[in-house]
Parts: structure tokens; C-alpha cells; sequence
């Protein structure tokens, strides 16, 4: 026997929309409601190699730093490695050091990256998504 129940709301915004998502969670009675998702920052930067190192060919890089020193990045680079992260330190052709913790051909990959790294690390909420322009 199997009992569902609904949780959806009426509440509506001053214009007559739904503040709120109400969706069924598979396999259960109850319902969920869903936050609005904060959006990703996107950028698209055309890299360059790093002391004569090119970047992974990848398209897409999750980064979890941005800094002017290179000395900074890797200070930086040795922080997320205590937290479990493997990292790649790119460069832009603007001159900024990007601390990379992931680097994928597949864009829903890294967004998925970004929203768990959001909510398993708070001290990393600022991360976001390069998007390589190629060299």
C-alpha cells in the first residue's frame, strides 16, 4: 500500500506567481520543497601556459581561487590540498593565477562540482566556473 501525500503550497508572490517549487521525492510519501538555486558564476578566459606549462586541454575549470601572486596561488593551492583537493594552478592572459580543483570537457560535471564543493565547504562559497577559451 502505498500512501502519497502533497505538500505543495498556494502561496504566490504581489504579481500572482509561486515563490515556492514543490516536487515529489522518488520512493517517498513526502514531499520536497525546493530552494531556488543560486546561480554559478560562468567567466570564459583565454589561458595561457604557466611557467612554460601548458593547461589541461579541458573546456571547463572549477575554481576555488584567483589571486595576482603567483606565491599567493600556490599558498593557496597547499590550503585546498589539506582539504582533499588535487589542483592545478592556471593563468589568463589578463596575468591572474587561478587555483583549479577540477577540470572536465563536461559542463553539468563541473557545475555539479561547484553546488557540492558550495555545500560541503562553506569556506569555499565564492567558488566558480572557467570556462577555457584554448590557448
Amino acid at each position: 500500500m502505498l500512501l502519497t501525500v502533497s505538500c505543495s503550497s498556494t502561496k504566490t508572490s504581489l504579481f500572482g506567481s509561486r515563490k515556492d517549487k514543490t516536487v515529489e521525492a522518488k520512493g517517498t510519501s513526502i514531499g520536497k520543497t525546493l530552494m531556488p538555486a543560486t546561480p554559478i558564476r560562468e567567466v570564459e578566459e583565454k589561458l595561457v601556459p604557466v611557467e612554460e606549462k601548458a593547461p589541461s586541454p579541458q573546456k571547463f575549470f572549477v575554481i576555488i581561487g584567483s589571486f595576482r601572486d603567483p606565491v599567493n596561488a600556490k599558498e593557496h593551492q597547499a590550503i585546498v590540498k589539506k582539504d582533499g583537493f588535487k589542483s592545478e594552478i592556471l593563468k589568463n592572459d589578463a596575468g591572474l593565477y587561478r587555483v583549479s580543483v577540477m577540470a572536465t570537457n563536461d559542463v553539468t560535471e563541473a557545475r555539479n562540482e561547484i553546488r557540492r564543493i558550495w555545500a560541503k565547504y562553506p569556506a569555499y562559497s565564492d567558488t566558480w566556473l572557467l570556462i577555457s577559451k584554448g590557448l
